[in-house]
């Protein structure tokens, strides 16, 4: 989903005696700020100046590792002239000029973060520095050009005036139509400031996550939950649970049990003495092996919504060659378990966790609860990984259930074993990838993708948020269903492909039945990227190329893939690998940002070992090196994850994994060398949180050829 970005529009409006400029989303004036102050200088949602001199960032992304909260400090820094750690940040509150204009909602997702920001922040600084140099102009009595900010002060010439005294003359100025940024020639911090704002913090233990939320006499809460998806509580016997130690209450909330105690261990003891029956619902007998099997009839039968047509249908002459690949569901195992304290009194209700979407969970929690949203406070804190699964607030809405109907303040707390089994998943999905070939040319490419949609669950959610309350829940259910079989999520990465073949096809049939889904880090990139890149090296197999040089024939020499892959095959010094080892590589885009990546492996004994990952990424204008270095490190070791150990299997409707024992995670003594180079760029940023996944599965399953001569086309791979 996207939309054009908002343009930022100076109004103004008194608020506790306060400038507020904002964005215009409605046509209705700007909406009051939520942590107004009547003594600070606010100039807008996202910057305010306090009377003892603090300026505090109102940190609008969530951040849950990958580095939004010094990116965006970096961004409004750079136009405050001052080092980024001058800046004081908090965790924002809802506001509708955070909305992110990809997802028209409050949310942290799709690697948007920087992307999206890097215009407004900086307008949004940029204001509040133009208001100090014109307050300080005019009581001066100087030019505005003679007025400069750096490190914290304002200067004019060499006297050295301090910002808070002039908040009250700073009101009273107006800003310009368009307030002018820095040159990037200027720069100071942005693509230069390599230090993590909150690395102390996170080292030391002293960052705040949901987890570390207290508040006094807060009960620990779990649940038991139906482990078949869409099952329902028959009954329960809670006997033996009430007579455990520290036990207070066990109690039904909406077809769960919730166990109350003094602390986690005492309640999750109990909850394993109490009886249960379930009834298992519609995915009764439903297992990962029959809904494999029905995509590959799928594939096989139906056409499917056609989602990109390329060339002519006649061009398409040769022989044909196909494969089917195929994926399966995975789970998110963010290291930091769901989590939430509720806090219900006649006031309302206040909630502290960490959250991708956390004007998704105002909604969630109003309508769970019957609580106004007026009356319904959040706080949000670090977030111990979330890569997409903290978008998702079912666990916040059982925190704020259990709180209300016990009238407890409570803090509930998942096991590594809900986390498995109750996940939104990355979907299952196999695509049957075909070719023809005429001589040693290819002449078409002919794609049918075949998934569950992750966009019919999700865009209910959304709708919830966007559209008129009194609105029925059918309405939104029904709009989720009508855009299912359209889930542009099923097709990203498989279209808009670099290749420049003759004729190309791509279509998307959709799976009806599913467990629940959810974005998973570079969604479905994650699993196209091995679709294409991996037939793409068949097809280079076929025609007697080198992988490297038939994808280069095939591509713009001006593209940006080119010259990215190009440099990846350079420093991997391509074909010619230490002894033992063999290499793969692969290119793909997402979220803006093109990654190539070339992997060396051996093979022993049929034990894949990963030796080295090679990794160019072209993301636009840097914020951060260190951190983008980071992110690619971060996104190539997840994506090794699923692509040697990542499964979730279904069996009568519910999930067989349980823990990390079952459900591995790259080791530490696992992760390769990794070598991420940079390519230097004026375009505006791209993303850079996810799109270091989606290559590694197919250059490793591409090495893994090389090694073996054994083309692997599921994951996670596995040497026969």
């Amino acid at each position: 989903m996207s939309i054009r970005r908002r343009r930022f529009i100076q109004g103004s409006a008194a608020v506790g005696g306060s400038l507020v400029l904002g964005v215009n989303l409605t046509g209705c004036g700007p909406t009051p700020l939520p942590h107004a102050a009547s003594a600070d200088l606010q100039p807008n949602a996202f910057l305010q100046l306090s009377p003892d001199g603090q300026i505090t960032l109102q940190l609008h992304k969530s951040e849950m590792g990958q580095g939004t909260y010094t990116g965006m400090a970096t961004m409004a820094a750079e136009e405050l002239n001052m080092p980024p750690s001058m800046l004081h940040i908090e965790q924002a509150q809802f506001h509708p000029d955070f909305i992110d204009p990809d997802f028209y909602v409050m949310l942290t997702g799709g690697s948007s973060s920087i992307r999206t920001s890097f215009e407004p922040l900086r307008k949004a600084a940029a204001s509040l520095a133009y208001l100090l140099r014109s307050a300080a102009a005019e009581q001066a009595g100087v030019d505005i050009a003679t007025v400069m900010l750096r490190d914290g002060n304002v200067y004019i010439g060499d006297l050295e005036v301090k910002p808070a005294s002039l908040i009250d003359r700073a009101r009273q100025q107006e800003l310009p139509e368009e307030v002018p940024l820095k040159a990037a020639r200027d720069y100071r911090f942005i693509g230069k400031h390599n230090a993590r704002l909150d690395a102390r913090a996170k080292v030391t233990g002293q960052a705040d996550f949901g987890l570390d939320a207290q508040y006094p006499g807060a009960l620990s809460a779990v649940l038991v939950r139906c482990p078949h998806f869409g099952g329902s509580l028959k009954s329960f016997d809670a006997s033996a649970a009430l007579a455990s130690p520290g036990v207070e209450q066990v109690l039904e909330v909406d077809g769960a049990v919730a166990v109350l105690a003094g602390n986690y261990w005492q309640a999750r003891q109990a909850a394993n003495k109490i009886s249960v029956e379930w009834n298992k619902g519609p995915l009764a007998g439903v297992s990962s092996r029959a809904l494999r099997a029905q995509r590959h009839e799928l594939a096989k039968t139906e056409e499917g919504k056609q989602v990109e047509e390329v060339g002519e249908a006649s061009a398409a002459v040769g022989e044909r060659f196909e494969a089917f690949y195929d994926v399966p569901l995975l789970a998110h195992a963010t290291m930091e378990p769901m989590n939430a304290l509720a806090v219900a009194s006649d006031d309302g209700i206040e909630i502290w966790s960490g959250m991708q979407g956390v004007q998704l969970a105002l909604d969630a929690v109003e309508r769970a609860t019957g609580i106004e949203r007026s009356r319904i406070r959040l706080h949000n804190h670090f977030l111990g990984g979330g890569f997409g699964r903290r978008i998702q607030n079912d666990y916040v809405v059982e925190a704020a259930r259990i709180a209300q109907l016990s009238g407890k303040p409570v803090r509930l707390v998942w096991s590594r074993e809900d986390d498995t089994r109750h996940d939104f998943y990355r979907p299952d999905a196999t695509a049957l990838m075909a070719a023809t070939i005429d001589g040693d040319s290819i002449s078409s490419m002919q794609i049918k993708a075949v998934a569950p949609s992750i966009f019919g669950q999700f865009l209910p959610l959304m709708t919830r948020s966007l559209l008129p309350r009194w609105l029925p829940s059918g309405i939104h259910d029904g709009i989720g269903d009508m855009a299912a079989g359209s889930d542009p999520s099923a097709s990203e990465g498989l279209i808009h492909t670099p290749y420049n073949f003759a004729y190309k096809r791509s279509n998307y049939v959709m799976q009806d039945v599913s467990a629940p889904l959810g974005y998973w880090r570079s969604v479905g990139h994650s699993q196209n990227a091995f679709f294409m890149e991996g037939f793409i090296d068949e097809l280079a197999h076929q025609t007697n190329k080198n992988p490297l040089d038939f994808r280069l024939a095939n591509m713009d020499p001006e593209s940006r893939h080119f010259a990215v892959l190009s440099k990846a095959a350079e420093l991997a010094d391509w074909g010619n690998p230490p002894a033992g080892q063999y290499q793969g590589l692969a290119v793909h885009e997402s979220f803006g940002s093109v990654v190539a990546e070339v992997v060396n492996v051996s093979a022993d004994g049929g034990r894949i070992r990963v030796h080295k990952v090679t990794c160019v990424v072209d993301c636009g204008q840097v914020i951060n090196p260190d951190i983008v270095v980071g992110q690619m490190q971060s996104g190539i070791n997840f994506g090794l994850t699923a692509a040697l150990k990542g499964e979730i299997t279904l069996e009568d409707g519910a999930v067989q994994q349980s823990n990390f024992h079952d459900y591995q995670l790259l080791r530490i003594n696992e992760s390769p060398e990794i070598d991420v180079h940079i390519l230097p760029s004026t375009n505006p940023p791209s993303g850079v949180g996810e799109p270091g996944t989606p290559p590694v599965a197919p250059a490793l399953a591409n090495a893994i050829f090389a090694a073996t001569g054994q083309r692997l086309r599921e994951l996670p791979l596995r040497l026969s």
